[in-house]
């Protein structure tokens, strides 16, 4: 496959038309992209807090200032992630290919730099919802996340903020959905670790 194609083979995604003809092939690139940072955050924030819980409440940190800053550790583990993979993605492709493609109204740099917005907060996202769950049960905090990506590639539900992951399916309305859900998720975090009395 030429260089030229490298951002449409991770980020093309699936048709909503292939889905509901049932022709659907599973977009290993995308589903693979998505759940690495799944796969190196893993339940660790829990397991610091297991081993470090009454150092860290001797230095008078709460499980809630303990979350805000895990909150800015997966922003921060997102980003390096993002832009070192878009950065080689990018790094690798034909101009010529980068300055023709569109995304939304954007086209060349601009869209590039929507598409990696767009990711951030998809794995971010994804992040949020496994670190969460991770704190009661922390195989389903791994299996949901995944199993996310999954049911987003075999369904054709348009409220999934997960569609916009998929250069296929991305629209203005799911993006800003993608936002929101992301937001709502990071405040349901921070209250379960504000209200938990678990010593995780």
């Amino acid at each position: 496959m030429p260089n030229s194609a490298i951002v449409p083979l991770f980020f093309i995604g699936v048709d909503f038309n292939a889905v509901k003809s049932g022709q659907v092939i599973l977009p290993v690139f995308w589903f693979v992209y998505f759940v690495v940072p799944l796969l190196i955050v893993l339940s660790s924030f829990k397991q610091l807090w297991q081993v470090r819980g009454m150092q860290l409440r001797g230095l008078r940190y709460s499980p809630l200032s303990f979350a805000t800053v895990n909150v800015g550790l997966m922003g921060l583990i997102t980003i390096i992630y993002v832009v070192l993979t878009e950065g080689i993605m990018t790094l690798v492709t034909d101009f010529s290919w980068l300055r023709n493609f569109k995304l939304l109204q954007f086209h060349g740099l601009p869209a590039l730099l929507v598409l990696f917005i767009t990711n951030f907060l998809g794995i971010f996202l994804l992040l949020t919802i496994q670190t969460t769950i991770c704190q009661f049960n922390a195989p389903l905090g791994i299996i949901i996340p995944f199993s996310l990506c999954i049911i987003t590639i075999y369904t054709t539900w348009k409220y999934n903020p997960l569609n916009s992951l998929m250069l296929l399916r991305v629209n203005k309305n799911n993006i800003l959905l993608l936002l929101v859900t992301t937001l709502l998720m990071i405040i349901v975090y921070l209250i379960t670790n504000r209200y938990s009395e678990l010593d995780y």
